[in-house]
C-alpha cells in the first residue's frame, strides 16, 4: 500500500505540472509579398503595392505588446539600395524601390537594422492565453519615369528579407530591437518583383507654346521656336510628324484671329528655316530611334505680309509619332 499511494502522488504532481505550462508567443509571415508594376513606359512612374501577410499567437497568461520592423534585402546581385533593380535576359537594368510609406519617401533597407533607410514599422497588442493578431503590412512600390530601356520583361528576386519582432508584458519595448524585450523574434520571407518595359514612345509637348510674341507689324519675317520631349526605348524606330493646324489652307498654316482674319505662319525642321516639318512619314517628319536624348526643336516663322488686322492671333498643331 506504500508504494502504491507514492506513486499516485507523483503521477498526480506531474499532471499538475502540466496544466500549468505555457508556451512562448510565436510569429509567422503567412503571406509573402510580390510587386507586379504590369507594363511600364519612360513617360510616367509606374506604382504598386505589396502585402507581408504576418501573424502572432500568444499562448501566455499575459497580454504582450509588440513592437514589429520588416526590412527587404537587396535583390538581384547589383549594389545598392537607392534604387533597387530589375533585369532582364540580356542584363538591362530596370531601377525601383519599396518603401514604407504611400507617399514613397521612406526607402526600406536590409535586414537586420535597415542601415541608413528606413524600415515599416508598427507596434500591436497580442491578447494572453491563445490570442492572435493577423496583420496585413504593406509595402509600396514605385518604377521612376524617364527609363530608357529595351522592351520586354524584368524581374527581380529577393530572398531573406525579414520581419524581426520583440514583445513584453506591460508595454511595448519601444522597438523591435529593444533590450528590454522578452521575447525576440525574426521571420523571414521572399519577395519577386516585375516589370514588362513596353516598346511605346511616350511624348510630351513643352510647357512653354511656340510663342512669336508682339510685332507692331509684319513687313519682315519674325521668328518663334519651341521644342517637343520624347522618349523611346534604345531599339525603337520612330518618326515625328505635324499637322497643317486647325486653320489651314490647302498646307499653308494659318493662325486665326478675330472676324475671319488670318496671319500666314510655318514651321521648320532646321534652324535655317528651309526644310518644312509635314506629316508625310519619311518624307518631312523628323526621323530616329531609341531615346532622342533631348528635347527636339521646332522653328517657326511668320513671313512677311501685308494687310494683317491688328489682334491675337492662335493655331493648334497635332503632333504625331510613328513607331
Amino acid at each position: 500500500m506504500r508504494t502504491l499511494r507514492f506513486v499516485l502522488v507523483l503521477v498526480s504532481s506531474w499532471l499538475l505540472s502540466m496544466g500549468a505550462a505555457h508556451a512562448d508567443p510565436s510569429c509567422w509571415v503567412a503571406t509573402q509579398p510580390s510587386f507586379a508594376f504590369g507594363t511600364v513606359t519612360a513617360s510616367a512612374a509606374a506604382d504598386t503595392t505589396g502585402t507581408v501577410g504576418f501573424a502572432c499567437q500568444n499562448d501566455t497568461g499575459q497580454t504582450m505588446y509588440m513592437n514589429y520592423c520588416v526590412y527587404v534585402s537587396q535583390g538581384n546581385e547589383i549594389a545598392g539600395y537607392a534604387p533597387r533593380y530589375m533585369t532582364n535576359w540580356n542584363g538591362s537594368q530596370m531601377a525601383y524601390n519599396i518603401y514604407a510609406d504611400a507617399a514613397r519617401s521612406g526607402i526600406v533597407g536590409p535586414p537586420p537594422g535597415g542601415g541608413t533607410y528606413s524600415s515599416a514599422a508598427g507596434s500591436f497588442v497580442l491578447p494572453a492565453g491563445g490570442g492572435n493578431v493577423a496583420l496585413n503590412i504593406s509595402l509600396y512600390g514605385r518604377v521612376p519615369s524617364g527609363q530608357s530601356l529595351p522592351a520586354g520583361s524584368y524581374q527581380a528576386n529577393i530572398y531573406n528579407s525579414q520581419v524581426v519582432w520583440g514583445m513584453k508584458s506591460g508595454n511595448a519595448p519601444g522597438s523591435c530591437t529593444a533590450s528590454s524585450a522578452k521575447y525576440t523574434g525574426v521571420t523571414n520571407f521572399y519577395t519577386q518583383v516585375t516589370a514588362t518595359y513596353s516598346s511605346a514612345c511616350a511624348v510630351s509637348v513643352t510647357a512653354t507654346d511656340l510663342d512669336f510674341g508682339s510685332a507692331s507689324s509684319l513687313a519682315s519675317a519674325v521668328n518663334g521656336a519651341a521644342a517637343i520631349t520624347m522618349a523611346c526605348p534604345p531599339s525603337t524606330a520612330w518618326k515625328v510628324g505635324l499637322s497643317n493646324g486647325a486653320n489651314a489652307t490647302g498646307t499653308q498654316r494659318r493662325m486665326a484671329g478675330g472676324a475671319g482674319d488670318y496671319i500666314q505662319y510655318e514651321l521648320y525642321r532646321d534652324a535655317a528655316r528651309s526644310l518644312r516639318w509635314g506629316n508625310a512619314a519619311g518624307t518631312d517628319t523628323v526621323d530616329g530611334s531609341g531615346n532622342p536624348g533631348s528635347a527636339i526643336p521646332v522653328y517657326g516663322r511668320v513671313p512677311a505680309q501685308t494687310n494683317v488686322t491688328p489682334g491675337s492671333y492662335s493655331d493648334t498643331i497635332t503632333v504625331t509619332v510613328t513607331y
